[in-house]
């Protein structure tokens, strides 16, 4: 529910403040007092294209918001959570708008900057707005089938074969696209072929490259292994003047000195364990050295495996885990290419399945729609001839129509407003004011099952007599009863039946033209039902 609009610099709005209420709120002034700036400003709060054509003249910038009640709107709180909007339980909506004079336009919900398009969809589920242009709505037939399913609470039944007709469709894509890639199939079978072929020849092994990497690391540094080893070999032992010779000479020395003086025991025991030490490396040189193998063959070998795994690996996977994966997933892929006929075999079989479920579903609702269908028609004479069309016959004609996501019916109204004429389709015979009355009557009849919470009715009482404007005052009071309404409105007959009068005039201060927006009390409404009525005050209206 729309709890409060603010307005500024809107045409000729410099500043205003409205508390709308539930049930009827009516607006009423002069034509040309500034009831059209309303409905430009609660527009801009649901997502229209801004234009500075509405910032009031002399102003950088205008601006609109508009704070919500949306305690009941749970698929409302659901969109803006997906969105990211903080929003806690109970507390108000806030949206607000923004045009500056350089044609930027800024959006807002709960002082979180927003996109238009967002705005738009959330405008969806707060405000319907019928003006007179809304009843060019009823010339569409899709409108037509949309009231219907509406009506006749057929919405969870017509999204339950949608969801099934998207199924059905995607079956039906899927095998078109299968057959008609048979060429392509072919062409993917011989490369898969050619990939595991070339994998299969490699037959790689998981660490193979580390291990022939290091051998390959080895081999190409065999001579300068070789002639540090020798070098350090000969040094110990294997020249005149050899390391190991002149140690056991020391150690020898040493020992004879322990013998004398004790003291030097543990330097002769160190110098006897570094010979020990170093007799170990020469031995264990000894043994690297004769193992040391230069073979150009092998380091050629070991290169040529390198560069072929190296390459595999540009195209199948950055490590031999990898491309073994490649080609279990290669595996994977022939077999359902080889057995495609057995796919699309299985997919016609589903597809016959989902297309007989389908049928059915519409079967069923073509039946529901033809006794929602004599319900309503019963029901919209019954409203239409108490909106002073006496002599009115409503009709709704369900024929066959190619399958479509609404199912196989094309649904259509027709009308014959007097006795004896031929009835001819509402979207090539039906006069403003008739336009206007079915509206009312569909918005009376749906009053609830629609979960838009404010409706706004903007002049949809015009193109009709006095009379008739009293019956369609008491029809807004009663769809008040379940929704919360704003109507802008010349008649008397109507503005009487309003929960809350709003007056909109102008005034001019200094050559300037200014809208004023005033709640009216019981006095103050009674002198505008006068007004309204072209009467002087103390003649007017008596207020409901």
């Amino acid at each position: 529910m729309l709890k409060h609009l603010s307005i500024r610099h809107i045409i000729l709005i410099e500043s205003a403040e409205i508390q709308f209420e539930p049930g009827l709120n009516v607006l009423s002034g002069e034509t040309g007092s500034g009831k059209s700036a309303i409905m430009d400003a609660l527009s801009l709060i649901l997502g229209t294209r801004a234009d500075t054509s509405l910032i009031r003249k002399g102003a950088e910038k205008a601006s609109v918001e508009a704070i919500f009640d949306i305690d009941h709107l749970p698929a409302l709180s659901h969109l803006l959570e997906e969105a990211g909007i903080e929003h806690e339980k109970d507390d108000n909506l806030i949206i607000r708008r923004e045009i500056s004079q350089q044609g930027k336009s800024r959006a807002f919900i709960n002082h979180q900057a927003v996109q238009q398009s967002l705005l738009k969809k959330v405008g969806e589920h707060l405000i319907d707005m019928i003006g007179q242009h809304a009843t060019h709505g009823l010339f569409s037939t899709e409108t037509h089938r949309s009231l219907l399913d509406l009506f006749g609470k057929l919405e969870p039944a017509l999204a339950n074969f949608r969801e099934n007709w998207q199924k059905e469709n995607s079956l039906r894509q899927k095998i078109d696209q299968l057959i008609a890639s048979e060429a392509n199939r072919i062409r993917e079978i011989e490369i898969c072929l050619h990939e595991l072929e070339e994998l299969q020849a490699a037959n790689l092994k998981s660490g193979e490259d580390e291990t022939l990497f290091a051998e390959y690391t080895l081999l190409a540094n065999s001579e300068e292994r070789l002639a540090k080893s020798q070098a350090v070999y000969t040094g110990l032992c294997a020249k005149r003047d050899a390391l190991l010779p002149q140690l056991n000479q020391y150690v020898l020395l040493l020992e004879g000195l322990a013998k004398i003086d004790p003291q030097l025991e543990e330097i002769h025991q160190t110098c006897h364990h570094a010979r020990i030490e170093l007799q170990e490396v020469a031995y264990t040189l000894q043994g690297y050295l004769n193992k040391i193998d230069a073979s150009p063959e092998r380091l050629q070998q070991i290169n040529e495996r390198l560069t072929l795994i190296n390459r595999l690996k540009r195209k199948y996977g950055s490590s031999i885990d990898e491309i073994h994966q490649y080609a279990v997933e290669s595996k994977k892929k022939l077999h359902d290419l080889e057995n495609i006929s057995e796919t699309i075999q299985d997919l016609q079989d589903a597809l016959v399945k989902i297309s007989a479920k389908n049928s059915q579903l519409c079967l069923e609702l073509t039946q529901q729609r033809k006794e929602a269908a004599n319900a309503l028609t019963k029901a919209m004479q019954k409203e239409l001839r108490s909106l002073n069309m006496p002599k009115v016959e409503f009709s709704i004609k369900i024929t066959k129509q190619p399958r479509n996501a609404s199912g196989d019916d094309h649904i259509e109204f027709f009308l014959c407003p007097n006795i004896g004429e031929k009835e001819i389709a509402i979207r090539e015979c039906a006069s403003g004011g008739e336009l206007s009355r079915l509206m009312l009557a569909f918005q009376t009849l749906l009053a609830g099952c629609d979960k838009i919470p404010t409706l706004v009715f903007d002049e949809i009482d015009a193109n009709i007599g006095g009379e008739t404007a009293a019956i369609i005052g008491e029809k807004l009071k009663g769809i008040g009863q379940k929704h919360q309404v704003l109507c802008i409105t010349h008649f008397p007959q109507v503005a009487q039946h309003a929960l809350v009068h709003w007056q909109i005039s102008k005034e001019e201060k200094k050559g300037r033209t200014y809208t004023v927006i005033e709640r009216l009390d019981a006095k103050g409404r009674d002198e505008e039902l006068a007004r309204m009525a072209g009467k002087t005050y103390g003649k007017a209206y008596a207020t409901v």
